[in-house]
C-alpha cells in the first residue's frame, strides 16, 4: 500500500520537519502522518507549507520530482569525481536503476547548464591518455567512441593532440623503455614484427610506424 493511499489523499499538510540525518531534506505530515521526504527544491517548487492540500495529482507530481533530484544529485556526484561524457553518465545511471525518461531530462539540464560537454570531456581524455599512458591516436580515437562521443570529434581531438608531436622521438623513447625486451627476439624480421605491433597497439598508425622502422631498429641494436 503506498503512502498516498494510507492517507488517503487529499489530505492537508500538518506539518514540515527537517530530517535529523540530513538537514537538506525535509519530512512531510499530512493529517500528522509522514506522507514522503522531499528536498528542498522541492518543497519550494510545490509551494508545500503547512495547511496546504496534497491531492493524490499534486502526490505523483512530488514523487516524479523527488525521483528527479535522486537522478540528478547522483549524476552531479558523480561530475564532481571526475568529468564523464553523456553516455557514460547515462549508462552509469541505468545501472543504478533509475528511469530512462529522467535520467535523459536530466542530463539534458545539465548539459543546458554545461555541466556536461563532450567536446570538453574528449580534449581533456585525449590529453590525459597521450601524456599519460603513451597511447595512439587510433586508441584514443576508438576510446572516445565508445564513450558516446561522435565520430568527427572523437577524429578531431585524437589527432589535435598530436599536432605538434615529432613521432619519431615519442616511438624511441617507446622502444627505448622496451629495448631489453626486443632484443631477446634474436630472428630481425620477427623483431621488426614486434616492435609494428607493440606500437599499434598503442594506437599509432602503420603509416607512421613504417616510416621510421629501420631507425627504431638500430635504436634497439644500440
Amino acid at each position: 500500500m503506498s503512502n498516498a493511499q494510507e492517507h488517503q489523499l487529499p489530505g492537508t499538510i500538518t506539518s514540515i520537519a527537517v530530517q535529523k540525518n540530513n538537514k537538506e531534506r525535509y519530512s512531510i505530515f499530512v493529517d500528522e502522518q509522514f506522507l514522503i521526504g522531499v528536498s528542498e527544491e522541492t518543497l519550494i517548487k510545490f509551494s508545500l507549507r503547512k495547511g496546504a492540500e496534497v491531492t493524490p495529482l499534486l502526490f505523483k507530481k512530488i514523487q516524479r520530482e523527488e525521483g528527479r533530484f535522486a537522478v540528478k544529485a547522483y549524476l552531479l556526484k558523480r561530475l564532481g569525481s571526475r568529468n564523464h561524457s553523456r553516455k557514460e553518465l547515462l549508462n552509469k545511471a541505468l545501472r543504478k536503476d533509475y528511469t530512462q525518461e529522467v535520467i535523459l531530462s536530466v542530463l539534458d539540464e545539465l548539459e543546458e547548464k554545461g555541466y556536461i560537454d563532450d567536446p570538453s570531456f574528449a580534449r581533456m581524455y585525449a590529453s590525459n591518455k597521450k601524456r599519460l599512458n603513451n597511447w595512439g591516436p587510433s586508441k584514443i580515437k576508438a576510446h572516445l567512441m565508445q564513450k558516446g562521443i561522435g565520430r568527427n570529434i572523437a577524429e578531431k581531438c585524437a589527432t589535435e593532440v598530436f599536432k605538434n608531436e615529432d613521432l619519431t622521438e615519442t616511438f624511441i623513447h617507446l622502444i627505448t623503455k622496451r629495448k631489453r625486451h626486443f632484443r631477446r627476439e634474436q630472428n630481425l624480421l620477427k623483431r621488426k614484427k614486434k616492435v609494428i605491433a607493440y606500437l599499434a597497439r598503442k594506437g599509432y598508425r602503420s603509416s607512421s610506424i613504417y616510416s621510421c622502422i629501420d631507425k627504431l631498429m638500430a635504436v634497439i641494436e644500440e
